[in-house]
């Protein structure tokens, strides 16, 4: 009953900084945003935000994680991988000043790095709607990061040019290229993993 107890209230002391940094993030650049603002906002001490989080950075990170990646995987998974990219990219364009702020704080690598492992489930998920991936360990790990990077290339060009684009356009058109060519490069690298016999 306590270890319950304290579960919820570690959770709702989380959840409250991530609101007092929604809210805050609507105004300021991430950068801007200090750890005393955040705990004055939502009446908690510094060392609460300290017990949960290392910095404000660490807590945008958790925000975007919690609130995208798992809704993300779960479409992903169970509706189809498109379905999973468009619940992203909604997300990102409703919260867009949230989401520039995480975005504009992790700098262009960890931007690259963050996207990229949150996108890695929905191309794995492509991959094994295609009819599964290549028999190789390594080919499959090859498969999957080229196909994501692709993808992501994608994303951060929308998001550069503001999100405008609806996201049902921009997955409709990456569901066009994909058509067939990761089953395509899984047949290729099957092939070449596969001894050649001479007759």
């Amino acid at each position: 009953m306590a270890g319950t107890l304290e579960r919820r209230r570690r959770g709702d002391a989380r959840d409250a900084l991530a609101e007092a940094l929604k809210s805050r993030l609507r105004a300021v650049p991430l950068d801007r945003v200090t750890v005393t603002q955040l705990t004055n906002d939502c009446g908690l001490t510094r060392q609460a935000f300290y017990y949960h989080f290392p910095d404000v950075r660490r807590l945008a990170e958790w925000v975007f994680e919690t609130e995208v990646a798992a809704r993300v995987r779960a479409y992903a998974s169970e509706l189809g991988w498109a379905d999973g990219l468009v619940q992203l990219m909604r997300y990102m364009r409703d919260n867009r000043s949230s989401t520039l702020g995480v975005l504009g704080g992790l700098g262009r690598s960890g931007l690259e790095r963050f996207l990229f492992d949150q996108m890695r489930p929905i191309t794995e998920s492509v991959m094994e709607q295609d009819g599964g991936g290549p028999v190789q360990a390594q080919d499959r790990i090859l498969v999957v990061d080229f196909y994501t990077s692709a993808v992501l290339a994608v994303v951060l060009r929308w998001v550069a040019d503001g999100m405008v684009e609806h996201p049902y356009r921009v997955v409709g058109d990456l569901e066009i290229m994909l058509h067939g060519a990761i089953r395509e490069s899984v047949r290729r690298l099957n092939a070449r993993a596969t001894p050649h016999r001479l007759t």
